[in-house]
């Protein structure tokens, strides 16, 4: 590529004659406190409880109190830091599913002591809710819920429009938060112009544009401090990249880049540790725009534009140049920020609009011919910008749809089913170059699994998904994680990556009340698989108490499996393809009806060991 040779010192930031002799600069970083995206929600929620209060030192204790309340704080079962410094009582109140006292919670944040106590703690809690304008502290220090989350939490804008509408906007400097006096920059614009700056290069010199990897996000994106550098930190990345691939193992690898960091970012607080940490972060928030994408896979993951968003993408870069705007006072950046579409998106226009609309009936209809299936042609007399996104909403989900389908095509291969089976493989062993957190992953690849096995009607996976079919976010709670339609019984699929007591804890009454739920709303006989790493004893004694006695007034069939034993059907099921034949829902439900059976076993441990020996024995031969 020979970047390095015509970049100049590649290993200095483009920006380090502007540091002077300033230390300790933090990378750019949205929220360490909400590490997942999805729980701005649940934080926003409490805070709408506390609307009109004082933001002093009592408020500030009474907002982290009433997180831990409402289980939106130390609320990871999998952490096990979460319980340290607790007894049982409040280790349980944790735990539990039921709702927590508010002197319980007061208890479990005292019995934590924090550093700086609990109003600190409130105030870190409440800071991303005030950087991404869902919140603000009126001129009487009373907290307020602005225009954009009153829109959020009532539904009327998705979680895409809300975290694009902020992002678009977010910048430093503002008014409202110093924690970055060094940039001169809108972060998100910026990353997503290095992007596709990277891209440009690497086309320019016959090179397949891939994106940016993990690494080089956390290395360059978020170290970018002024909208006009994002040029010289391109070709600073690709150096970079031009030197690290010269290393031939591992160990070299990852020796040059600590010595790069050290360098590179010598002026920035806790480099090596942050640059890892914060763009996993930044990435998990980044991809509920839906602009972004992952692609690749194993330790050769990269961050990429996402290609079906061209037009969008491309319209907001030619219109942005990642300068931020200037505001005279507070009050004008909070209504700016808190005040929903205040940001123009440049194609909500009629002939953008129009172009978007297009190129997904496109893809549409290529996938419908591929898939052999008939596709509902969209209505031509289309007028207004809001019948066009209507239709664009529409023609995403019937993609999203259309790609489920597709994804059963593609694993009836041998090859592909060898993949899901290597991905369980390395959930199972705690893989630490996953793309994605092992809970997520694991209803990726269970739902490829339901997919493998059988003929099913519909398979619908609850998690978020982007244009590209990949999970952004698990599935809420509430409702199940996969729901299966067959032709004569339905199943719902349950998974976790919890393996302790906490797994009977989260686990056990939420699988059954949704099973139950999912019930009331199938004409069919229902089943649930539940799918962990292993079954506790605890979880095992819950389900068995349903299926062999009842829960709330009926049997339940629920099938509880290890991710081993997932594997292991797979295993069976890629001999029926090597025979070019596939699995009927009728087989499955064979094995189902045989494993929720307990006439012939008496204790919830011989019920497991039965599962077992199915499963291993189970060999299923296609009909004729």
């Amino acid at each position: 590529m020979f970047f390095f040779f015509f970049f100049d010192s590649f290993d200095r930031h483009p920006n380090s004659q502007s540091f002077g002799n300033q230390e300790n600069i933090p990378l750019w970083n949205m929220s360490t406190t909400v590490r997942e995206a999805e729980r701005i929600k649940g934080f926003l929620s409490v805070a709408a409880l506390m609307e009109g209060e004082t933001w002093n030192t009592q408020g500030q204790k009474r907002f982290q109190y009433l997180l831990v309340q409402k289980k939106q704080y130390l609320n990871d079962p999998s952490n096990k830091q979460n319980f340290s410094k607790l007894n049982d009582d409040q280790t349980n109140a944790l735990l539990s599913q039921d709702e927590m006292s508010y002197p319980m919670a007061v208890s479990i944040i005292e019995a934590k002591n924090y550093t700086g106590g609990a109003e600190m703690r409130g105030r870190q809690s409440m800071a991303p809710l005030r950087k991404m304008g869902l919140v603000y502290i009126d001129e009487a220090n009373k907290i307020r819920i602005t225009d954009l989350g009153k829109r959020l939490m009532t539904n009327k804008i998705s979680d895409e429009e809300f975290f694009l509408d902020s992002f678009l906007k977010l910048q430093y400097p503002n008014p409202l938060d110093t924690s970055y006096p060094h940039l001169n920059i809108k972060p998100f614009v910026a990353a997503l112009m290095l992007i596709k700056k990277v891209n440009e290069e690497c086309k320019k010199h016959n090179i397949e544009p891939k994106g940016i990897t993990k690494d080089e996000f956390g290395i360059f994106a978020l170290s970018l401090t002024d909208y006009q550098s994002i040029n010289a930190t391109a070709k600073c990345l690709l150096a970079y990249r031009e030197q690290i691939n010269t290393k031939e193992t591992d160990q070299e690898k990852e020796s040059f880049k600590e010595a790069f960091i050290q360098k590179y970012l010598r002026n920035f607080k806790g480099a090596l540790n942050n640059v890892r940490e914060y763009s996993d972060n930044m990435i998990r928030y980044m991809r509920q725009t839906k602009l972004i994408y992952i692609r690749g896979k194993y330790s050769h993951v990269y961050i990429d534009l996402e290609p079906r968003r061209s037009t969008e993408i491309d319209s907001i870069l030619n219109k942005d140049s990642g300068k931020p705007l200037h505001f005279d006072n507070k009050s004008e950046y909070i209504n700016y920020l808190g005040t929903y579409g205040t940001y123009e998106l440049p194609y909500e226009t009629l002939t953008s609009l129009k172009t978007i609309l297009v190129k997904i009936v496109e893809e549409n209809q290529r996938l419908a011919v591929e898939l052999g299936r008939p596709f509902e042609e969209v209505p031509q007399l289309l007028t207004t910008k809001e019948e066009y996104k209507k239709a664009i909403e529409k023609q995403r989900q019937e993609r999203t749809a259309l790609q489920n389908l597709q994804l059963k095509k593609e694993y009836f291969d041998c090859a592909k089913i060898d993949e899901a089976i290597k991905m369980l493989e390395r959930i199972l062993n705690h893989d630490k170059t996953l793309p994605n957190r092992p809970s997520l992953e694991l209803e990726k690849w269970a739902n490829v699994a339901l997919n493998i096995f059988n003929d099913a009607l519909l398979i619908k996976p609850n998690t978020s998904v982007g244009d590209d079919n990949e999970p952004i976010n698990t599935a809420p709670p509430g409702v199940a994680d996969i729901e299966c339609r067959y032709a004569t019984f339905d199943t719902i699929c349950e998974v976790t990556t919890l393996v302790g007591r906490d797994q009977w804890y989260n686990e056990g009454q939420p699988v059954m009340r949704h099973l139950r739920d999912f019930e009331n709303k199938s004409s069919k006989p229902c089943y649930c698989i539940f799918v962990a790493p292993k079954i506790h004893q605890d979880t095992m004694n819950t389900f068995w108490t349903s299926v062999r006695y009842e829960y709330q007034g009926s049997r339940q069939q629920i099938i509880p499996i290890t991710i081993r034993q997932l594997i292991k059907m797979l295993e069976a099921v890629k001999i029926l393809h090597k025979a070019g034949q596939k699995l009927t829902s009728n087989q499955l439900r064979d094995l189902l009806d045989s494993c929720s059976e307990t006439k012939t076993v008496n204790t919830s441990e011989q019920w497991l060991t039965s599962i077992s020996a199915l499963i291993e024995s189970w060999h299923p031969r296609a009909s004729a």
